[in-house]
């Protein structure tokens, strides 16, 4: 029978050998994730829960709840031997100690033999992810999921072109991510799917080529929404027709999702994912939460208090202000913005529930709130990114960097561990973020806008159309 890989769903791969399960990666099994929002896209069977939960190795590349969900953890069987990026902040390692796991640290870019004809490396990143290449029998899988590369593209370019068979799995979706977007006068940011989807698809597809992949299969996509308040953003998920139809790289084999595949070779074995999903049947009403329930005077000092913790903002942005139970409260973030005029005035109101607020309050978790998407994020001009997500969410909920001076020591870090892809990732947060916004703008002012864009489609490509 020999070697094969399952891909379960979301960011869930099974890796066996002549049937007996070797290695799981982020296996979420059960019951919904970001309080309730998500939930898995086909419910795993008994025999996939089994080979899941009896692995030999299980590795978590971050603490996003769909990729290192507790609950499902619980169930993993303890002689199951963690694998686990390293990070900045061992976050997951206390988790699955306490849990009574073994655990073991992958070292940084190098190769670990777990048996015969199976060996692993981890590339831990400062978005607080990771990317796991599994070599078996010579074949790469490389398990990219919901992960940047953070400058190192060269280096996994590299690590691709050394196998005449190769694997990608990767994230083709844009609602793992906040986009119940409003701006000053809650007007809706967001624009419908048709505008969206194509581009998406396009820019993973052109990632996959340039990486030299000859096979992808998407990952860590394959979710519903299922709270009666997020539901709205089903429409929005790329799905595998989406991909299918809307796929430019005609030389990348597409693997369906829910598939198992035998290597070497990629003999399509069996797949899923021709079976019909309908969001809307998943639908939990006992998930929804009372939106008209207020804050008492301490829990919104406790709201305050952490706020105030994320001291990296103070520097760029004026206040933070959450509506709850339609009680609004504004934290400025230092006391000279009080007196700037509200429309020079740069930050984020948050409208969301008293529940789900109190609990990220309690666990540190922001990013939760916004992956989650029944949360309304009403900008005031600004934008989450570059500077309020990745400060808020990814460095204090999982690196616990909140002053200037954990900042500069957590940059310093991986600047150490790899000087030109911290620089390039620095280049291409600019360029992504302030540069290219910039450009488009400039470009729309002086009326070449759809000349530039027809330079870049016969330079690139572009992407198809729904």
């Amino acid at each position: 029978m020999g070697w094969t890989f399952e891909t379960m769903g979301n960011a869930i791969i099974s890796l066996c050998q002549d049937g007996t399960s070797v290695l799981v990666t982020d296996p979420w099994l059960t019951e919904p994730a970001y309080f309730g929002s998500w939930e898995i896209e086909r419910p795993l069977t008994e025999a996939q829960l089994t080979r899941a939960r009896n692995a030999n190795f299980a590795w978590f590349s971050h603490g996003h709840p769909d990729h290192f969900h507790p609950q499902s953890v619980e169930t993993i069987e303890r002689s199951t031997v963690i694998l686990l990026p390293d990070q900045y902040e061992p976050e997951l390692a206390r988790s699955v100690t306490e849990m009574g796991f073994t655990h073991r640290v992958l070292p940084q870019k190098q190769w670990v033999t777990l048996q015969p004809g199976l060996r692993v490396m981890c590339v831990a990143n400062e978005n607080m992810d990771a990317i796991l290449a599994m070599e078996v029998d010579g074949v790469l899988l490389l398990n990219k999921n919901d992960s940047p590369f953070c400058g190192e593209d060269a280096f996994f370019r590299k690590l691709v072109a050394g196998y005449k068979e190769n694997y990608l799995f990767a994230l083709c979706a844009f609602d793992a991510d906040m986009i119940n977007l409003y701006g000053p006068r809650m007007e809706r940011v967001l624009g419908p799917p048709a505008e969206r989807k194509p581009g998406t698809v396009w820019s993973v597809a052109r990632t996959a080529e340039a990486l030299g992949a000859q096979t992808f299969c998407c990952s860590s996509s394959q979710h519903v929404y299922v709270r009666p308040d997020s539901a709205w953003a089903n429409e929005y998920r790329i799905t595998w027709p989406d991909i299918q139809k809307l796929w430019t790289a005609d030389k990348v084999r597409l693997i369906p999702p829910y598939s198992v595949v035998a290597i070497p070779g990629g003999t399509l074995l069996h797949t899923d994912a021709e079976d019909p999903i309908d969001p809307a049947s998943r639908i939990r009403p006992e998930l929804a939460e009372d939106w008209n329930a207020t804050l008492s005077e301490p829990e919104w000092s406790r709201v305050e208090a952490f706020m105030r913790q994320f001291e990296t903002l103070r520097a760029w942005q004026d206040f933070v202000a959450f509506t709850v139970g339609g009680e609004t409260r504004r934290f400025y973030l230092r006391p000279s913005a009080q007196s700037k005029p509200e429309p020079k005035l740069r930050g984020v109101t948050f409208h969301l529930p008293r529940g789900s607020l109190l609990e990220t309050v309690e666990y540190g978790y922001f990013d939760d709130l916004l992956i989650g998407n029944f949360m309304k994020t009403q900008l005031h001009g600004m934008e989450l990114y570059p500077l309020f997500s990745p400060r808020v969410a990814k460095l204090g909920g999982n690196a616990r960097v909140f002053t200037a001076a954990e900042l500069w020591r957590f940059r310093l870090h991986w600047l150490r561990q790899s000087p030109g892809a911290f620089l390039r990732y620095r280049w291409a947060i600019i360029a992504d973020r302030v540069l290219i916004p910039w450009i488009k703008q400039l470009a729309a002012t002086l009326g070449i806008f759809g000349i530039l864009k027809t330079l870049r489609g016969a330079l690139f490509g572009k992407p198809k159309t729904i």
